[in-house]
């Protein structure tokens, strides 16, 4: 039982809580913004259903706010922000590229532009550091996650016989366990660096700074 218990303790409960949380993680940056967007579509018409059986002229601007609310596929900006993001030349663009990196960034309704949250992020040089960490960890999660290919070569041998040792499925599990905390690292990395591109970018098409 004990044989049983061990690896199982050892290997898969840490491998099981890593894999939810990269998935978790995936689920974060991909579902939330469709749901959102059916889920404001739905208020809105709604809302407009209702204003039409009762006459109230706030059902009707409710129905709009939440129409807007749907485009942009968030909660937290005021009306004024989100007509001005919707008014922006390239409205699909800007819209897409400030959902990416909103944590980041805050709309300035008139003229329309996006500053940075943040103090710190004002400076080039926190936002160089920022993003050499970024890519360090992203490598360094990268190279975990391959490195059971290399184990043979890039291992002190003492470790690599240790290794040898294992049995199969120990084998199997501490390698399942090293590449899902690889890839949970770089693809945290990799997101972090994105929305600072995204924000980046957004600032340079409307020329703030």
């Amino acid at each position: 039982m004990e044989e049983i218990l061990s690896p199982l303790v050892k290997y898969i409960i840490p491998f099981i809580t890593t894999l939810i949380a990269v998935v978790a993680l995936f689920k974060g940056w991909v579902f939330p913004s469709d749901r959102l967007f059916d889920k404001q579509k739905k208020l809105s018409k709604f809302s407009y259903e209702l204003y039409k059986i009762s006459g109230e002229e706030h059902l009707k601007e409710l129905s709009v706010e939440y129409g807007y609310a749907a485009i942009t596929k968030e909660l937290f900006l005021t009306k004024a922000q989100r007509i001005a993001l919707i008014k922006s030349k390239d409205p699909t663009r800007d819209i897409d590229l400030f959902r990416k990196c909103s944590s980041l960034l805050t709309i300035r309704p008139s003229p329309l532009s996006f500053e940075w949250k943040a103090p710190r992020h004002k400076f080039k040089l926190y936002r160089g550091l920022v993003e050499l960490v970024r890519v360090t960890l992203y490598f360094g999660g990268a190279y975990l996650a391959t490195l059971p290919l290399t184990f043979n070569v890039l291992l002190p041998e003492r470790a690599y016989a240790k290794f040898l040792t294992l049995s199969l499925l120990n084998k199997w599990l501490l390698v399942l366990y090293i590449v899902s905390v690889g890839a949970g690292v770089a693809l945290t990395s990799l997101h972090g660096l994105s929305k600072l591109t995204f924000a980046r970018e957004l600032r340079k098409r409307h020329l703030t700074y």
